[in-house]
């Protein structure tokens, strides 16, 4: 050999072809095992919420925990309710609800619950803090939800 280069035999079309197709196939299964924990993780399963809660506010702060505060015409009991049937564990006030969930003008706190959803990806935590009283037009009850 003077000076030519040594060239490999050519691939089949065919062959190549084959190969491309077992690449995707490869490719498309070891996506459909990972897709479900991928999008777990960017977009968050969430934390469970009672029907009819409307989202009022969401605060991301400098420093500390962002959270979302939302508002329901279900009484605080109910709310909290709803999060111990959704694998939560809830601490209740002392102070005991009026008759018929009638508002008094006095916000007071309810209880707060802590729970945690498991994901493929991770494990969900999430905090509730539930206060009632407020004026029928804001709620009459308003939760705090923090996810962790």
């Amino acid at each position: 050999m003077t000076g030519a280069a040594r060239r490999l035999p050519p691939v089949p079309v065919w062959l190549a072809l084959l190969l491309m197709v077992a690449a995707v196939a490869a490719a498309a299964l070891i996506l459909a095992r990972i897709a479900e924990p991928l999008y777990g993780l960017v977009f968050g399963s969430g934390a469970p919420l009672p029907e009819g809660a409307v989202e009022i506010e969401r605060v991301r702060p400098e420093r500390g925990a962002a959270y979302r505060v939302f508002r329901t015409a279900q009484t605080g009991r109910e709310v909290a309710a709803f999060y111990e049937k959704a694998g939560g564990a809830c601490v209740y006030t002392g102070i005991a609800s009026d008759e018929g969930g009638a508002s008094t003008g006095r916000e007071r706190s309810v209880a707060r619950c802590r729970g945690k959803q498991d994901s493929a990806a991770r494990g969900n935590g999430w905090e509730v803090y539930i206060a009632e009283g407020y004026p029928a037009q804001e709620g009459p009850t308003i939760f705090r939800l923090y996810e962790y």
